[in-house]
């Protein structure tokens, strides 16, 4: 029988969603393994300064859990 573990982290990137949704997923497989899916929960944009924007996403990440 499989098991997953569901865990959502919320990645920040000056660059764009797509950024911050793969440095998510990057940041999770340092230090768990067996990642079988990610989904984008959510999208935003932190306006700290109107220059800078830092986009913001929000992602669900799913993983095997070992026996």
């Amino acid at each position: 029988m499989t098991v997953h573990k569901e865990v959502t982290i919320t990645a920040t990137s000056p660059e764009s969603w797509e950024e911050a949704a793969l440095s998510a997923v990057e940041r999770t497989e340092s230090s768990v393994e067996h990642i079988q899916w990610a989904v984008v929960q959510d999208q935003s944009i932190q306006l700290g300064s109107p220059e800078e924007p830092q986009f913001r996403t929000k992602v669900k990440i799913g993983f095997e859990v070992e026996e």
